[in-house]
């Protein structure tokens, strides 16, 4: 995994993650574990949750049956849908805050065991926004 870096003109990260071949399937197919897991990873990379974790169950046919779930933070948010029947799940952390990539991929191999990381993306997010905006960036970052 590569280490993600704040860009001077962004405002966080958006790492992107679909993880095929899970080891421990009994991790994602439990409500409950797949929030622990979120919240596990938010302590793992120094941010603070504001509300949850919220988690789901979502019936449906065998290729759609998972668990979905969601941590508010104070920097952004987390997300997680997992699909045990495929042994796969996607997970979204979008953060206004620096992180570093390993610490996800430690959090989830300490999780799920072993894995295949099938789809890996990270954005700088906030690239977009006007120039006041970028001229507020530090005092911005501070506040987090």
């Amino acid at each position: 995994m590569s280490s993600i870096n704040a860009q001077s003109r962004s405002y966080g990260q958006h790492l992107m993650l679909r993880l095929c071949n899970i080891e421990r399937v009994d991790s994602i197919d439990d409500a409950t574990r797949v929030a622990d897991f979120l919240v596990a990873l938010v302590h793992a990379v120094g941010m603070r949750i504001l509300e949850g974790p919220h988690a789901a169950a979502e019936g449906g046919d065998d290729d759609h049956y998972g668990y979905s779930a969601v941590v508010i933070l104070y920097e952004s948010h987390a997300a997680v849908h997992t699909y045990p029947n495929r042994r796969e799940l996607f997970l979204d952390l979008f953060s206004c805050r620096a992180f570093e990539a390993q610490q996800v991929y430690d959090t989830c191999t300490r999780f799920f065991g072993g894995f295949t990381v099938s789809e890996y993306t990270v954005l700088d997010r906030g690239v977009h926004w006007t120039a006041p905006a970028a001229e507020r960036l530090s005092d911005w970052m501070e506040s987090r």
